[in-house]
């Protein structure tokens, strides 16, 4: 029923209370900042909404740093909805892939983790995001539209703005979108909460397609064109799109304004691959391009013909393991 670490001396002098998911990794936040943080957890368990409304008490803006994988980020979707009810906007301490707060500070020492927790984004926002890439347009701008209606306020003109903007939806349509969810989400937060929640298991089954480039770009290739995904080159397309992403570019944006002018030819998904590598940047093109040849080796053709920039060897970047 508590959150396990809850120091009161500290969190009355100021210390930002850091949502994790187990007690090694509560020590360490708490340890690792010297008391600037203190990691609470609720001992390997979901988040309940009892120590969901504790951890309210404590902070408006708590930190979650659960896992970062498929478990922990499922944790944090729900711990946004239980905390939200109780007027909070938490945030999100991003760490890589694979690693939890013990094992960054196992492996990097305290500076790293600190400097993961110096640097967190609005949970909200991430949530948004996630709905915007792996969602069709219309439907990822409704869905948006729930996590920021339980937002505060003072967020929500900026963030309706850019989520009508990337769906290409009026800004009348979305202030009435806007106004039916925050209706529902005032009337009665719990209720609204518990009926997110229980969308978990289609939040779950993006997140695992997200491994898989075919399946994580589907939707956006589906709303672009219907035929990218029944070509052969379509799995090196995809991968092509996961490595742009990955160099941090806005790839729905990216691919909506390559066809926007021009559509696809008779081979859309060789021609959008070679869009993309006049498009990207150095060293993007050449990663992505690199990252392609490599999906099409040994696969029949047109996988491996037409346009290409030239290619350079890239290397790995080296991955943080968790304990």
């Amino acid at each position: 029923a508590q959150l396990h670490g809850e120091i009161p001396e500290l969190l009355d002098l100021g210390a930002v209370p850091v949502l994790v998911e187990g007690p090694f990794d509560a020590v360490a936040v708490t340890l690792a900042s010297q008391g600037r943080y203190v990691g609470v957890a609720p001992l390997g368990t979901a988040l309940t909404e009892e120590q969901a409304r504790q951890l309210a008490t404590l902070s408006t803006r708590p930190i979650v740093a659960t896992d970062a994988d498929l478990p922990g980020r499922l944790a944090a979707e729900r711990a946004f909805w239980l905390l939200t009810q109780h007027g909070t906007d938490p945030l999100a301490a991003q760490l890589p892939d694979g690693t939890d707060p013990a094992s960054v500070l196992h492996a990097h020492g305290p500076d790293a983790l600190i400097g993961l927790l110096e640097g967190p984004r609005p949970l909200g926002q991430i949530m948004i995001d996630e709905r915007r890439a792996n969602l069709p347009a219309r439907a990822a701008f409704e869905a948006a539209t729930r996590v920021i209606a339980a937002r505060p306020p003072s967020t929500w003109a900026t963030t309706t703005i850019e989520a009508a903007g990337h769906a290409g939806i009026g800004l009348e349509t979305a202030a009435k979108h806007l106004r039916a969810a925050v209706t529902e989400w005032n009337r009665d937060p719990a209720h609204a909460a518990a009926g997110h929640l229980g969308e978990t298991a289609e939040v779950r089954a993006r997140l695992e397609a997200q491994q898989d480039p075919s399946q994580r770009w589907r939707a956006l290739a589906d709303e672009i064109d219907p035929r990218l995904t029944t070509q052969g080159d379509w799995p090196a397309l995809a991968q092509m799109l996961q490595v742009a992403d990955a160099a941090g570019h806005d790839v729905t944006e990216l691919t909506r304004r390559l066809v926007a002018d021009s559509p696809l030819r008779e081979m859309p998904a060789q021609d959008l691959r070679y869009r993309l590598v006049v498009e990207l940047p150095e060293p993007a093109a050449h990663s992505a391009d690199y990252a392609t040849q490599n999906e099409c080796t040994g696969a029949p053709a047109p996988c491996g013909t037409g346009p290409r920039a030239p290619v350079v060897t890239t290397r790995s970047t080296p991955r943080v393991h968790g304990r």
